[in-house]
This record gives C-alpha cells, structure tokens and sequence, in this order.
C-alpha cells in the first residue's frame, strides 16, 4: 500500500482517537492526508515516538491513543517495545509504516531488514496483540485489520502495515518550535474535548 492511502484510511477509521506521529515519513503522511484528530508530531531524537506515546496513554486512559510510528524510527528504540508491554496501557494502538529503508535520509535500508519481523518482536515482548498488513492488502483488507486492531483487548496491540518505498525527501525544519507545537497540541486536545463535555 502507499502511505498516503494509508493515512486516509486510518483516518476513516480512528475519528476518535488521539494521534502520536513519529518523525519521518509516517508524520508527514498523515500531516499531508490524515485526519482532523489532535496531533502531536514527535521530533529528534529518532526513537523517541513510542516513549511519548506510553507516557500519554498513562496519563490518560480516558482517551485512546494511536501511534503512528516508522520502522526506522522503532528499530532505533526498540526496548521501548518491552515498557509499553510491561506498562500494558489499554488505551495505545500502534501503527507501523514498515518498508525497511530510512526513508527520509535518502533510502538506505535498515540493518537486516529482510530478515526482521517486528510483529514477532512485539509478541516475543510481551504485546498480546501484532499483526500484519501484507504489501498487497487492499485498503478494504486494511481497514478490517484496522478494526481488529482497536477492537483488540487487552492492549497494547500493534499492527506492522507493509507499505511501498517512495521518495520522502527532508523537508527540512518544521515551522514551530517544539515548545510551541506542545502549545499548539494541548490547544487542539482542548477543542477536540470540549464538544464532548458539553453533550455531558
């Protein structure tokens, strides 16, 4: 699948939860074609997405949460994996965007990325649901994984989607700083909650 149908379809399908976006091509896909959720876009350093992701689920378990995170980005943090099944947050979905290349720092393939299998790390971890979306899953198929996977009980559970390799170039420094896009998150988070106060 190409990441972008990715993105739309996931959108389609978690109107509801909050959206953690790792760095690299998985937050630039779904800034560029996700949906309306409140978002956090992590930055440097590379790994540090599913450790955001654990520290919000935590502190929130009213709401859920989906991370949106690379392959590149996890296998840079890959411990993260063991606290976030130790942790067991009920409420955290994550999504891999798996294609074995570092995309945006020119396509160099992840160490051993033919032999890797992230689901059958994720498992090994401790993670009582991972899955896989085959490189030629329709976006129909994908959306039924989608629906197992934030139906899955107990969390975390994790869904691997194989997506296409396609140029991602750098677009070099987002416009906020990281004080301000904390700012601009917890602004959207408010909004989003409000609606559901008010029909309380």
């Amino acid at each position: 699948m190409r990441r972008a149908d990715v993105a739309q379809v996931i959108a389609q399908a978690a109107p509801d939860h909050v959206v953690i976006a790792s760095l690299g091509t998985a937050g630039r896909s779904w800034r560029d074609h996700g949906g309306a959720n409140p978002t956090f876009y992590a930055s440097d350093p590379m790994g540090a997405a599913p450790g955001l992701a654990l520290g919000a689920a935590l502190s929130r378990p009213d709401l859920q949460f989906v991370l949106l995170e690379g392959d590149g980005d996890l296998v840079m943090n890959l411990g993260s994996l063991l606290a976030i099944a130790d942790a067991a947050p009920d409420n955290l979905r994550m999504i891999v965007f798996n294609n074995g290349r570092y995309e945006t720092g020119g396509g160099q393939p992840l160490a051993a990325a033919e032999r890797t299998d992230l689901v059958a790390i994720a498992r090994g971890a401790g993670w009582p649901f991972a899955t896989r979306a085959a490189r030629g899953a329709t976006t129909a198929q994908f959306a039924e994984q989608l629906g197992e996977l934030f139906s899955a009980t107990p969390g975390p559970a994790m869904l691997v989607v194989e997506v296409e390799s396609e140029p991602s170039p750098y677009g070099g420094p987002g416009d906020l700083s990281g004080a301000e896009a904390q700012q601009l998150f917890r602004t959207q988070l408010a909004n989003w909650e409000r609606p559901k106060d008010e029909e309380l």
